[in-house]
């Protein structure tokens, strides 16, 4: 929602509409937002090792074989696994995924062409503590020293600045299943 108000300052869906959009639920996945941002008017790019293709073709068993079967097990029973899996074909039906690893070159390059980034990182280390909590903020500018970010919370941490060295800790967690970097921007006004 930070995103799409960020580009678009009269946006106001209440929370619980954005919630059934973005197919809000214990473990959310990013596919129905970034659909939604796709058919209204935004570009999207969608980076990460995640085989979208094998998780159309096998579902659960791709999750079993990417994160292991304790991870996987509780991803699917809070998930809707044939529905994120119909997600993953319209993204990819859509050119939206790139399969590789994001890098720093990624985002310096999606925020010089005007695009806000969301990565999924451990909170824990990005907050500099021991442990795994999976979490995702929003970068909208960097310098050569770290990147500018709004992080959610809790509790919420608009403005943060946070070292290049911090954020690639937490971004490239092992815990975190796959290193992966959404790209947004407006292409035309509504």
């Amino acid at each position: 929602m930070m995103i799409a108000k960020h580009f678009d300052k009269k946006f106001a869906i209440p929370m619980d509409e954005w919630s059934q959009i973005t197919a809000f639920d214990k473990a959310t996945w990013a596919s129905a937002g970034l659909l939604w941002f796709a058919a209204n008017g935004y570009g999207v790019k969608h980076i990460s090792l995640y085989d979208y293709q094998r998780f159309v073709e096998k579902g659960a068993g791709y999750l079993i074989e990417v994160a292991g079967p304790e991870v996987a097990e509780w991803q699917i029973a809070h998930s809707n696994i044939p529905a994120e899996q119909e997600r993953a074909k319209r993204l990819l039906e859509a050119g939206i995924i790139e399969q590789r690893e994001p890098t720093q070159t990624d985002i310096r390059r999606y925020l010089d062409n005007g695009y806000l980034l969301r990565p999924l990182v451990n909170a824990c280390k990005l907050a500099g503590k021991e442990g795994y909590v999976g979490h995702a903020v929003v970068i909208y500018d960097y310098d050569e020293n770290g990147v500018y970010l709004h992080d959610p919370g809790l509790p919420p941490l608009p403005s943060r600045y946070v070292l290049w060295n911090d954020f690639e800790a937490a971004w490239a967690d092992p815990n975190v299943e796959s290193k992966e970097l959404d790209a947004i921007k407006r292409r035309f006004n509504q």
